[in-house]
């Protein structure tokens, strides 16, 4: 008995855990079959979402607007499908993770805060990007998890990235040339198809030609250095494969195909015309050649001479570790030293003389944006919201508006608070930290019996095969945007699609045969992370899907080398997927239905006035206004269409009409200069109708409020001097107008030439009927001693 009842007291063996370097499918340690069709689920969508930013990237601005609502649309349930194969995912990246949620948390607490201080509406569009990158990094950490499957998602970046190099190459040599020629033939019939009004001689004019004619190609961005910080980070990987191809046991044929790759990638680069990514790739290959040949043999020569002693895995492992600490020590303090650098500039602009003049405008751009974000230091100005609130400090030497501050930490920090920033910082430094445990590892390991050396090669399970889910994940995407994409305004430029995409379908058909190899190659994925990041230093492109989605997934995908225990298939996974649910409900509540609804609305709406129906468009935008109660966007079209109704009838129901829309604008979009503006010309344009002085009066004092928001805006300043000579305030009309001077003398840029600006006269004429035309600032400023026209009812 003894015996029988000490058999059943004994304990099998546990088997050991599977090794992130085996070749074997992750569906073997997770054997309830739902839960392995979840991670198959996830990586599918995780390529999809991957090609689908590359190939329809929206930039900040349109991110704003409601044009990335596909991004949390891919994001959100591909994470619930990453979480419920892994709910509680690897151990490592997790501090990362855990940084990221926070620094959500915290951008959702921003956005909140934007309620009657800002546009809601952008805030909250903003937020859900910052929410899908978080949603990307978490699910690509939990799916991709054995190194095929690593180096499988990788190869079909950078293949999407070697198509994009062929794209600006394309414009560069074939499609802006095409479009300049065009552009000289019929200009404004150009500008009609860019949606532009910009009349001769209009300083909107004059930027749309500076851009065209610079010939910078982007790609499928809306900027050209967009363009070239996501070509970057291909150029960074592609080339250490390259440099380090023995390391990486890449065959010869592997080997031409990520040099041509290369090659593209830098001429790439060159053709968006950007000077800091181009001077940061001619850093980052110097780096590179140094780490390869000269770090390379003086490394072995102190190794020779530790040899057979107790100091060789000590030298290895700190060799190991050396880059990624100095990577993100100087990251950490280039940013801390930039802001420094920024804040005095802010006290002594004199320093500011002695820098080139591109670096001028980014210091300027940093002390403006420091200023901002010492009024608003807790919270920011909001998600979405640096726009309209820049013009307030922004310094009076600058003419241009810009999107962001052009560098990731002061754009976290001025839309969400200090905080953000803080948070952003010790990212940074978790990064750089998880680098360097990776690299430690790698040298301190002892070798086991199926990993003896890096020659040795995977199980043939995935050797020499790529996964299906990732590639048909991709192909899909591919598919999708070609024949999709028009039915949602992103229609893609079929020439060059016709040379990159076999390119890229040969690159990864040579590069399958690497796929499973038991290589660091880790150590060219790294370098291609922090290459983005020093890009995002000195540019903008942090909020943009194009370049945030492919840097969190690969960070994603590096993060994590181990595959899920068997127990974790048994892991409650209720929470997890209630949350992801409760997510998916409110993005659809908050975001997708909204957005779809007023653009569908207003859409249609565009159509009726422009076959000349006024009152059925009046009637869909007031749909599409209560359809998206934050949406200032709508409100500011009703408010047009219906100032031309009261500009044909004069009534008490229409001028009660315009005026709820003209509050509702406001009460949506209460700081944005630009909107106080456009209601001070529909006042102007009422007046100019009807000649009622409580409109022009109306209208000046819009136009002081607009001034208040954008103190340094000349049009703006001018404007406010014709409005209060027309009302008869000659001495704020001269105060006015000695502004404007001081403004000018400052502002030397061509685009505040006031032959170039354009303001409306404020005289009304003996036919209020005719159409009013603006004039330039010149030729206000001839005129401001003539007096009015007509005397003023």
């Amino acid at each position: 008995m003894a015996k029988k009842k000490q058999r059943l007291t004994t304990t099998k063996p546990k088997p050991p855990e599977p090794s992130h370097r085996d070749g074997r499918s992750d569906a073997s340690a997770a054997p309830w079959p739902p839960v392995a069709y979840a991670g198959t689920l996830a990586r599918f969508g995780i390529a999809a979402l991957l090609i689908a930013t590359l190939m329809a990237p929206a930039d900040s601005t349109a991110v704003e607007q409601g044009s990335a609502t596909y991004l949390s649309l891919l994001t959100l349930p591909l994470a619930i499908a990453a979480f419920f194969y892994w709910p509680a995912g690897p151990t490592q990246g997790r501090r990362t993770e855990l940084l990221l949620l926070a620094l959500v948390v915290w951008v959702g607490l921003a956005t909140w805060s934007v309620a009657g201080r800002g546009n809601l509406r952008f805030a909250i569009n903003e937020f859900w990007v910052w929410l899908g990158c978080l949603a990307t990094y978490a699910a690509t950490r939990r799916a991709i998890v054995t190194t095929a499957q690593k180096q499988c998602l990788t190869i079909v970046l950078l293949a999407s990235l070697t198509t994009l190099a062929v794209h600006t190459i394309h414009q560069k040599y074939i499609s802006i040339p095409a479009s300049i020629e065009q552009y000289r033939q019929d200009p404004d019939g150009q500008l009609r198809l860019a949606g532009l009004d910009a009349p001769a001689g209009s300083a909107l004019r004059y930027q749309y030609e500076g851009r065209l004619f610079a010939a910078e190609s982007m790609a499928t961005f809306s900027l050209s250095t967009s363009a070239a910080v996501i070509l970057f980070m291909g150029l960074t990987i592609a080339g250490g494969m390259v440099l380090w191809r023995q390391k990486l046991q890449l065959t010869q044929w592997q080997t031409v195909a990520a040099a041509l790759a290369t090659a593209l990638l830098a001429w790439g680069i060159l053709t968006t015309g950007s000077r800091i990514v181009l001077i940061l790739s001619i850093a980052a290959a110097i780096t590179m050649l140094a780490c390869r040949f000269v770090g390379g043999a003086l490394s072995n020569v102190a190794f020779r001479s530790a040899k057979g002693s107790s100091a060789e895995r000590t030298f290895a492992e700190r060799k190991a570790t050396l880059v990624p600490r100095l990577a993100g020590a100087v990251a950490v303090a280039c940013a801390l030293g930039g802001t420094c650098l920024g804040a005095a500039i802010t006290h002594s602009p004199a320093l500011l003389a002695k820098f080139p003049l591109s670096v001028q405008f980014r210091f300027q751009y940093w002390a403006s944006s420091l200023r901002m974000l010492g009024d608003h230091l807790w919270f920011g100005a909001g998600p979405g919201n640096f726009q309209s609130t820049y013009p307030r400090f922004k310094a009076a030497s600058m003419s241009e508006m810009i999107a962001d501050p052009h560098n990731f930490l002061l754009e976290s920090a001025t839309a969400a608070g200090l905080p953000v920033g803080i948070h952003c910082l010790a990212i940074l430094w978790s990064l750089a930290a998880a680098w360097s445990r990776s690299n430690a590892e790698k040298h301190s390991a002892k070798p086991t019996n199926d990993q003896e050396g890096s020659s040795q090669r995977s199980g043939s399970a995935t050797n020499g095969t790529c996964d299906w889910a990732i590639c048909g994940g991709a192909l899909l995407s591919v598919v999708s945007v070609w024949f999709l994409g028009p039915w949602f305004g992103v229609a893609p430029d079929i020439e060059p699609y016709l040379i990159s995409i076999p390119l890229a379908a040969t690159f990864v058909y040579f590069m399958a045969g690497w796929f499973g190899t038991d290589v660091d190659w880790e150590a060219i994925a790294w370098p291609g992370c922090f290459a983005v990041l020093a890009a995002l230093l000195f540019s903008g492109g942090w909020t943009t899907p194009g370049i945030a989605i492919p840097l969190w997934a690969l960070i994603g995908a590096i993060s994590s080398r181990q595959l899920p225990a068997e127990a974790n298939a048994r892991t409650p996974r209720q929470l997890s997927l209630l949350a992801g649910l409760g997510l998916l409900a409110l993005f659809s509540t908050t975001t997708l239905t909204p957005v779809m609804q007023t653009l569908a609305l207003t859409q249609s709406a565009g159509d009726r006035i422009a076959t000349g129906d006024a009152p059925t468009a009046i009637q869909l935008l007031r749909q599409a206004t209560e359809a998206d109660r934050w949406d200032a966007g709508p409100a500011m079209q009703l408010e047009s269409v219906l100032t031309r109704v009261l500009m044909q009838q004069s009534t008490a129901t229409a001028r009660q009409e315009w005026q709820q829309a003209k509050d509702e604008v406001l009460r949506r979009d209460p700081a944005n200069p630009r909107a106080w503006q456009q209601l001070a010309e529909s006042q102007l344009r009422i007046y100019h109708r009807w000649g009622d002085r409580q409109d022009l009066l109306a209208a000046l004092e819009s136009s002081e409020i607009a001034l208040r928001l954008d103190p340094t805006s000349i049009q703006i300043t001018a404007q406010v001097a014709v409005f209060a000579a027309a009302s008869g305030e000659n001495r704020r009309a001269e105060e006015a107008w000695q502004q404007a001077a001081r403004l000018a003398e400052v502002n030397k840029n061509i685009e505040s030439d006031w032959n170039l600006l354009q303001v409306l006269p404020a005289d009304r004429p003996l036919d209020g009927r005719n159409p009013l035309e603006s004039i330039s600032v010149q030729q206000a400023w001839a005129n401001r001693n003539q007096g009015p026209t007509v005397e003023n009812d």
